[in-house]
């Protein structure tokens, strides 16, 4: 009987027990721990002195290469038709498994290293090194892609040994962040494969070695690595401003509002990759945050009681010198009757349906001078952020969730100003416009020990994330009697 050797997390194995589960091929299972350094062991070493996983054995037989691997185990038992007979065809499997094993792998294996390794190990990302990369992985993906434009599977009609070796350097494409959005045709293979009952399957191992964070993605009753359809309300850019005004005026009549330009995007589920967001990268992230206290209907007591645990926490979590907390609301579908210009009882909101972020690169400093008088300049001198804490409260949230426009996706210029005209002063938020490039995440069912930072304006300029677009969103997979959502949305300054 075949013996293979291997660690089902890594990339090479995963490949090879999809591939024998796929062929029908029976075997024997020898695991090697890699992370414990199995495959560097004298014995291991026997078997394969490259020290590399996995391996093969039949009888005098060793095979130390997954693709070998799976062309022999193919002709086992009378063959299979993952690995056609017919010369042509099998010259065709052959081609893409040498393919793979040339430039496939090794290209993919960048984001893999970069986005999946690293955040294991403590380490951060090197985007320097991915952009280095793009245009190679881009230029393969696209070889990829007008392939499958005129083909199901790699190799024609019928799925082949050629599918799961070329699916699996991008196993965790996900996570990986590999920029599927640019092929279509690859980006609909890579659904297909994973629909395969050899690859479901497989995928368990992998998440627990690799996504620690799918643990508490399946703790918060959601699969990881999932996308939903929803309607982003977007805001055209015309020659006029876009303005609203927050008291009754003729001076409102005419005025382009924001949220004419709505727009169906991918959301894509955050929780298997919770840990390496960022507030400095993708302009939010999502953490842990407990707290006794209840009386969210009681401003003062709010104010009083719960800002200084927000206060202390961000601190902890920037390393601030200084933080600030000037405002507070709670949104609820309750509200819904408000107009979104309401004067009066502002900290009680629905959530808010348009794409936008709170402040401008004018706006920012201008309310850091507002609210701290004659210490402003001597602030403004150094770094400050605004961030906002969200916060679900009573209940987990399971309609109307909030969802944040990824800073990697959503360059500078997508952004432009809404004027917001009050009785007694003027303001501006950003708007958005819409791009297909712009990369949505959210955490669907956050519970009330669990809160998601937003930055919504920075005034270092040296590249990290300054402001990040957001929305509420109506979410497909909400249940129709699900409770409505209740959140607390604590606005702060942090100083540096």
């Amino acid at each position: 009987m075949l013996q293979v050797y291997l660690d089902p997390c890594t990339v090479n194995s995963r490949k090879v027990l999809a591939g024998l589960a796929l062929l029908g091929t029976d075997y024997k299972y020898n695991f090697i721990d890699y992370f414990a350094g199995g495959h560097k062991s004298e014995d291991y070493k026997k078997i394969n002195p490259n020290c590399t996983v996995p391996s093969a054995s039949d009888d005098d037989l060793t095979l130390t290469e997954s693709n070998a691997i799976l062309q022999y185990a193919a002709d086992l038992n009378n063959g299979s038709p993952a690995y056609p007979k017919d010369l042509k065809k099998r010259a065709d499997v052959n081609r893409w498994l040498l393919w793979e094993a040339s430039v496939w792998f090794q290209s993919c294996y960048v984001y893999l290293v970069e986005f999946v390794v690293k955040p294991l190990l403590k380490a951060e990302p090197d985007q320097s090194l991915i952009d280095a990369h793009t245009r190679k992985w881009s230029s393969l993906a696209r070889i990829l892609d007008e392939r499958l434009s005129e083909y199901r599977w790699l190799t024609g009609d019928e799925v082949s040994i050629a599918d799961i070796a070329v699916a699996a350097p991008m196993h965790l494409h996900a996570a990986q962040r590999l920029p599927l959005d640019q092929t279509p045709h690859l980006k609909r293979w890579i659904a297909d494969v994973e629909k395969l009952p050899c690859w479901q399957q497989t995928q368990g191992a992998v998440e627990k070695a690799l996504l620690p964070q799918a643990a508490a993605a399946k703790t918060n009753g959601v699969d990881d690595g999932k996308s939903v359809k929803a309607v982003f309300n977007y805001t055209r850019e015309l020659e006029k401003p876009t303005e609203l005004y927050f008291y009754d005026t003729e001076a409102a009549n005419d005025i382009h509002e924001p949220a004419d330009d709505p727009h169906e995007m991918s959301v894509h589920d955050g929780w298997h990759r919770a840990d390496s967001f960022s507030v400095d990268k993708e302009g939010f992230s999502v953490h842990d945050f407990e707290t006794s206290f209840e009386k969210w209907e009681d401003e003062a007591a709010t104010a009083k009681q719960f800002y200084p645990e927000v206060v202390e926490w961000l601190k902890k979590t920037l390393g601030a010198k200084r933080v600030l907390v000037f405002d507070h609301t709670i949104r609820t579908r309750g509200n819904e009757a408000k107009k979104l210009t309401q004067e009066t009882n502002t900290s009680q909101r629905a959530p808010v349906k348009i794409v936008h972020c709170d402040y401008t690169n004018e706006s920012g400093p201008l309310r850091v001078q507002q609210l701290m008088g004659d210490e402003a300049k001597a602030l403004l001198s150094r770094r400050v952020a605004f961030l906002n804490v969200w916060k679900p409260i009573h209940r987990v949230v399971e309609e109307n969730p909030l969802a944040m426009c990824d800073v990697t996706s959503s360059p500078p210029e997508d952004f432009f100003k809404l004027h917001l005209h009050y009785r007694d002063r003027d303001g501006e938020n950003y708007v958005m416009r819409h791009s297909p490039a712009h990369r949505w995440w959210y955490f669907p069912r956050m519970n009330t020990e669990q809160v998601v930072l937003l930055k919504t304006f920075d005034s270092e300029t040296d590249g990290r994330a300054r402001f990040v677009g957001h929305s509420a969103f109506e979410d497909p997979t909400s249940p129709a009697d699900a409770p409505m959502r209740e959140s607390v949305e604590i606005r702060t300054i942090a100083f540096f």
